[in-house]
């Protein structure tokens, strides 16, 4: 297995290109999940809603949803959860970068000195703030051009919080994903060496058509939120990356009239709301403006959180993550290097502006949850 880097994107391209090599039909009609809990059943891995016809094991599809809101945290056993401050921000700095309280709660770039995969280059100097209504703010992640020949690179935005916590807790962001072909991400991730668990709030990769019309590079990917998370391991020289291949990258359809990709949602055109609860070290649950779209559970199971015994810090996802957000050039899923610069897919400009208003994240306590190991 070729080393990996520490980064969720990385390898997916391939499961897929697999899993769409070899199509599965399946039809599953949707559940009705919103008014109770599903039972921890081990065999129960994601929670699949959809009523069109899929070939793709990979992908699943969600019911039609128009009221955009957070999540009723009361409603899914998180109602008395509390604020962890180091770890949430509305974002409304007048000063912006230049505040106290935002320079005490953020760091600029990676949890480490890693500066993204090439030909990114992570740099706080893509990171700014902008007034969008009355005194509210976004964070604003704006990718730029620099370097020619072998040296050419693009910038893009990375912060991630400088504190961390562990299990249980509740991630929330408010995004308006970028209308680029660019990788925007919220994420956690461990700071251990090899940064070894990794759980993907928000991972997409903009609209299935440019800005100028036209169709880009790699449509699979537009228009779709890629859900899952990773376990990590060093062998012999070798980074291992587990994660969960089956039923990871969500569509959803604007209106009921047509399972056609016409009719799916374009993410880049709205805000949306992304959260993920972190209930246990086996159990992962996802969330799309409020509505619960994706289980995972089950430490060994099939398709489950950590069936390669990967994970160390206990069994399952248990150590202490910063909160990520990020954006990144991916250019293996344009054949490398020169393949992403030759591409004709938006790669600087406005069109790269991923817009983050708030992101906002919960414990029982409201304190950081700690864990020995780390």
């Amino acid at each position: 297995m070729r080393k990996l880097t520490p980064l969720f994107f990385t390898g997916l391209f391939c499961a897929i290109l697999t899993s769409c090599q070899e199509p599965e039909t399946i039809e599953i009609v949707n559940s009705e999940i919103e008014n109770s809990e599903t039972p921890d059943n081990k065999e129960d891995i994601s929670v699949k809603m959809y009523n069109c016809t899929l070939t793709d094991l990979v992908l699943f599809d969600t019911p039609v949803n128009n009221n955009l809101s957070a999540v009723n945290r009361s409603s899914y056993g998180m109602g008395n959860w509390k604020l962890i401050d180091e770890l949430s921000d509305e974002f409304n700095y007048p000063g912006g970068k230049s505040s106290p309280d935002f320079a005490n709660k953020w760091k600029l770039g990676f949890v480490n000195n890693y500066t993204g995969p090439s030909p990114t280059v992570w740099s706080g100097d893509q990171v700014t703030f902008e007034t969008t209504n009355g005194s509210n703010r976004d964070l604003v992640l704006k990718a730029v051009e620099t370097g020619t020949g072998t040296s050419r690179r693009l910038k893009c935005g990375m912060l991630s919080t400088k504190a961390k916590s562990s299990y249980p807790l509740f991630q929330e962001a408010r995004v308006k994903i970028s209308n680029s072909q660019l990788a925007n991400a919220v994420w956690m991730l461990s700071d251990d060496p090899g940064t070894t668990e990794e759980i993907d709030n928000l991972e997409a990769y903009g609209p299935r058509i440019r800005a100028n019309g036209t169709q880009c590079d790699f449509p699979y990917f537009g228009d779709r939120i890629h859900l899952s998370h990773h376990t990590f391991k060093q062998e012999n020289g070798v980074r291992l990356d587990y994660q969960p291949h089956k039923d990871t990258w969500m569509s959803r359809k604007k209106d009921n009239s047509s399972c056609s990709r016409d009719n799916e949602v374009v993410w880049s055109e709205n805000y949306h709301y992304f959260g993920v609860k972190w209930e246990s070290p086996s159990k992962l649950i996802y969330f799309i403006d409020g509505k619960r779209v994706k289980i995972i559970q089950g430490l060994r199971a099939y398709e489950g959180i950590d069936p390669e015994y990967y994970t160390t810090c206990g069994d399952g996802l248990t150590r202490e993550m910063h909160m990520i957000i990020s954006q990144a050039s991916q250019a293996w899923r344009y054949g490398g290097f020169d393949g992403f610069w030759n591409s004709s897919d938006s790669k600087t400009g406005n069109d790269t502006k991923m817009r983050i208003d708030w992101i906002r994240v919960y414990s029982p306590s409201g304190n950081l949850n700690q864990r020995s190991c780390n």
